[in-house]
Parts: structure tokens; sequence; C-alpha cells
């Protein structure tokens, strides 16, 4: 299994934000959100491949409705 992490940060209006996903050692995937500011409280969620799916699913069609 590749060793990958993503990260992506905030629009303007939450730039000191960041999302984290990655693959964990559980057979999961790993999303974790945070703000730079305050990295103490970051808050965190694990998904099973059925979940992380439907994630996508859904995330693909939220997209869909986002104008250009």
């Amino acid at each position: 299994m590749e060793n990958t992490k993503f990260i992506f940060t905030g629009t303007q209006n939450s730039e000191s934000q960041e999302m984290q996903i990655y693959f964990n050692t559980l057979n999961e995937i790993f999303i974790k959100v945070y703000n730079w500011e305050t990295p103490e409280q970051a808050e965190y969620i694990t998904l099973n491949k059925a979940t992380a799916v439907k994630l996508s699913k859904v995330l693909k069609r939220e997209i869909s409705k986002i104008e250009s």
C-alpha cells in the first residue's frame, strides 16, 4: 500500500483550515480537519470502504451543483 497523505486547504473564507486524508493501518480512510490557529482542537473521522464510497458519490453530486 502506498504511503500517501492528501492535504487540502480551505478557501478564502476558511484559509486557516486544513483537511488531511489518508489510508490508515486499520484498513480505513482517516479524515482530519483542523485549524492552524488551534491545531489541538482537531476533529477527525474514520470511514470504512463502503462509507467512503458513499461519501465520494455525495461529494461528486454536490460538486456538480457548484456554479462555475
